[in-house]
């Protein structure tokens, strides 16, 4: 079990090579931060089971941890290897619709040898989780670190695009030079656990300068203890690149022309007080402030009533959630009371006033076999969206196998949230001593904006670099790339799914994910269709150097474009990235990474003409460490 070392007044010292000047970054790029799960914290044992891991518990749909169901148990894959190199900073953020790993990450960003630590009770556990049980810091790889470490970065590099307006037709060749300030942080004290990656970048275009322009890419989770053992407080911030263009799959919004990206700049903070009684009774009493806010391209395809609703709006989020749970000395059965009521504010039809009360209850028949079930009631108010507003009974019914502490589980439940009948599921199975395979499945209501920020609330960062659900350790929606970022309220039906393995310096990972999502905002179309697939493999070639390629799918129908306002029955997208990262000394790294993408017929999403889209990119990158 992993022991963390005693902080001294003195541990708040920075390494020598950092500034404190940079302390003014940190504080103005949006705050502290917490990390991965606790089913990822690392000591010394087994391999862990591939730096791909990620994936989205989607949010919006009622979290697949409200149930109880959607966590899932530690792995322990068999084949110790010992720890060569802690990570010396944390891995870039995610730039992908989706927190897969940024395969730009180099190999001292990464764990090498190192996995989980046996969580104190089974994920899927209907007890409240301890406070920043989800991140994993830097000092929890080397002791000896000091409480806070704060690592600045620069990056010079040149981008070569043949199609740099990512167009049907008048292919242009350009060339981007990139320079890109970035700050890694870790805070490790007996106040504070938190992580943050962050990077600001800018780019200048040759020939055309018309694409010349300055984005972020931050991802920040940190607790905050108040008064030890009873007032904590969450803080989590994410600024990424998204497009209200529909079906762009695993495409890197980044790389498109300024015109067609959307900068989602989303944060939360989370006060909350614990009280527990004699083991019999666990209370949680929180209060959670939200905001999601658009920069660059906001010009969103559908569902207005208004002429101002044209663009995407911002949304400001106000919850407040009261939850008791059976303590610790319940055993064979467990019961999880949840009453919580939010307001979302937002100049658009994603506007809305909700409160739920239910419990959820879980009775082990046998130590293999668990009956789940929950009962409840919710209100839901759509003002500009009625066909969205529900008020009625919630339930749901259904059970638990479980293999073994080491061979994992299937959870699966049928019923009713948020007016939306279907299933609501996890699972996690060791199918060979290498080879893990997980899954969820989630349904409820929700638009893009509101998406956002329950998504990020349940997120946390992986020691590879992903940005992963908390509980079910997969990647996380940024936005939904099937409708694209819209103001539309949409019912949904999400499941996500990956299978990793590792065999010695090689890690494989396939991540897939379905969403099926009705508009319940006018115009009312056929349901939006989405669903893709990305393999990866990463290869640790040498303690220097790694490796990485990629190959991804993904096919939406009946996409609703922003520029012709008109229904585009299919849209498939093809993509695939070869690169390596090569540390020349301990705070000097290149990475070369090859990009390709394509769309056939891909033009009528953007111009309502058929054409297909074809983008080759290379990147040459140089990362000095201060």
């Amino acid at each position: 079990m992993h022991r963390r070392r005693p902080r001294r007044a003195a541990g708040w010292r920075l390494r020598k090579r950092h500034h404190g000047a940079l302390t003014l970054l940190l504080l103005a790029a949006a705050g502290s931060v917490r990390t991965a799960p606790a089913a990822a914290q690392p000591i010394t044992g087994p391999a862990p089971s591939g730096p791909a891991s990620g994936g989205p518990a989607p949010s919006g749909a009622t979290p697949p941890s409200a149930s109880g169901s959607a966590a899932l148990p530690s792995q322990t894959p068999s084949g110790a290897v010992p720890v060569i190199n802690p990570p010396d900073i944390l891995p870039p953020a995610p730039t992908g619709s989706f927190g897969l790993p940024n395969p730009l990450a180099p190999p001292n960003a990464l764990p090498n040898g190192i996995t989980s630590a046996a969580p104190t009770q089974p994920p899927y556990s209907l007890g409240l989780r301890s406070p920043g049980a989800g991140i994993t810091t830097l000092q929890q790889y080397d002791p000896n670190a000091p409480a806070i470490l704060i690592q600045p970065t620069l990056s010079l590099g040149e981008t070569l695009t043949d199609n740099v307006f990512y167009s049907a037709s008048d292919r242009t060749a350009a060339a981007e030079t990139r320079l890109i300030p970035g700050v890694s942080v870790s805070a490790d004290t007996p106040r504070l656990q938190g992580v943050m990656t962050a990077q600001v970048e800018g780019d200048a275009y040759v020939p055309t300068s018309s694409l010349d322009q300055l984005f972020a890419n931050l991802y920040a989770n940190g607790t905050g203890t108040i008064v030890p053992g009873y007032l904590f407080v969450d803080v989590q911030s994410s600024i990424a690149q998204g497009s209200t263009l529909p079906g762009l799959g695993f495409i890197n919004a980044s790389q498109l022309p300024r015109g067609q990206q959307t900068q989602i700049y989303t944060n939360l903070i989370s006060p909350y007080l614990r009280e527990s009684y004699d083991g019999l009774v666990d209370t949680e009493l929180r209060y959670r402030f939200g905001s999601t806010n658009f920069g660059g391209n906001t010009v969103t395809t559908a569902s207005t009533l208004t002429p101002s609703q044209t663009n995407l709006a911002n949304g400001i989020l106000n919850e407040g959630t009261f939850t008791a749970t059976t303590g610790r000395d319940f055993t064979r059965a467990a019961s999880r009371l949840t009453i919580d009521a939010a307001s979302f504010n937002s100049n658009s039809t994603s506007r809305n006033t909700q409160f739920s009360s239910y419990d959820d209850l879980q009775y082990q028949i046998t130590p293999a076999i668990a009956a789940l079930g929950r009962i409840g009631y919710q209100n839901i108010q759509y003002p500009f969206a009625p066909s969205a507003s529900f008020a009625g009974p919630t339930w749901l019914v259904g059970g638990r196998l479980t293999f073994g502490p080491n061979y994992g589980y299937v959870s699966l439940e049928y019923g009713v949230e948020q007016g939306v009948y279907g299933f609501t599921g996890s699972a996690l199975v060791q199918l060979t001593p290498t080879i893990t395979a997980t899954a969820s499945l989630v349904q409820g209501i929700s638009s893009p904006a509101q998406y956002l920020q329950t998504s990020l609330a349940s997120s946390t960062l992986s020691p590879y670099g992903g940005i992963v659900d908390q509980l079910s350790g997969l990647p996380t929606s940024l936005y939904l790339t099937g409708s694209g970022l819209t103001n539309g309220v949409y019912r949904q039906h999400l499941f996500n799914a990956q299978i990793t393995d590792t065999i010695g310096p090689n890690s494989y990972t396939l991540y897939g994910y379905y969403s099926n999502q009705t508009s319940l905002t006018p115009p009312i179309t056929t349901p939006t269709t989405s669903l893709g697939a990305n393999l990866s493999w990463n290869r640790d070639i040498r303690p220097d150097l790694n490796g990485i390629a990629a190959l991804g799918y993904s096919n939406t129908a009946n996409v609703f474009t922003p520029t012709t306002l008109t229904v585009v029955s299919g849209v498939n997208t093809f993509n695939a990235s070869l690169g390596v990262n090569y540390i020349f000394a301990r705070s000097l790294t290149g990475s070369v990474l090859y990009t390709f993408s394509y769309q056939p017929n891909g033009g009528a999403v953007l111009s309502g003409r058929s054409g297909d889209i074809v983008v080759n990119s290379l990147q040459l990158l140089l990362t000095k460490a201060f």
